[in-house]
């Protein structure tokens, strides 16, 4: 029995929230018919005009609750559709932060795994130069090897910077969304 007024009463809901006009309109109509009734069941009695306004004063206030349910209804609709953007907003924020995250570590990861035998190799290259100095053939040899280092160095930081920099464009993306869904 819960289950069935629990369906009956979100449908009730669902009906307010998508036709609060014609929700109040059948409100207020049901009120004015019930008062006009009243009214002409006792129409040989002699009235004046403050019985009249008496009769119907909350007519009045009828209107005005209705004014103020429907702006209650826009508020909370702006409300929702806020907090729906706000938790997509931070989906987004969580998906990012894990994918720098994943980033920062793989690249840490490629740091200390490529870094350190490329600081032994370059030690050790600093030290076969001083020795064969005159060597030209081992001097250019080394130069290739330097070469491939710095190649090597500079690939991990622009992986570092393209990371940031697609990071930073996908943030920029989703707010020029929440943006244009806004407008």
């Amino acid at each position: 029995m819960k289950e069935k007024v629990k369906i009956v009463w979100d449908n009730i809901k669902k009906l307010v929230d998508r036709y609060p006009v014609v929700i109040a309109a059948v409100v207020i109509y049901l009120y004015y018919l019930l008062t006009s009734v009243n009214f002409f069941k006792h129409e040989k009695e002699v009235r004046s005009f403050f019985d009249y306004i008496m009769q119907f004063d909350s007519l009045f206030f009828l209107w005005i609750a209705a004014a103020a349910l429907l702006q209650l209804q826009r508020v909370r609709k702006s409300h929702r559709e806020e907090e729906g953007r706000r938790h997509q907003v931070e989906r987004v924020l969580d998906r990012q932060q894990i994918y720098s995250q994943l980033v920062n570590d793989i690249t840490m990861l490629l740091q200390d795994s490529v870094n350190n035998p490329l600081a032994v190799i370059s030690v050790t290259t600093q030290e076969i130069r001083r020795r064969f100095e005159k060597d030209v053939e081992i001097m250019r040899w080394l130069d290739r090897i330097d070469g491939a280092m710095k190649r090597i160095h500079n690939t991990i930081r622009d992986l570092q910077a393209y990371e940031a920099q697609k990071l930073i464009e996908s943030s920029n993306e989703v707010m020029r969304q929440k943006e244009g869904e806004t407008r």
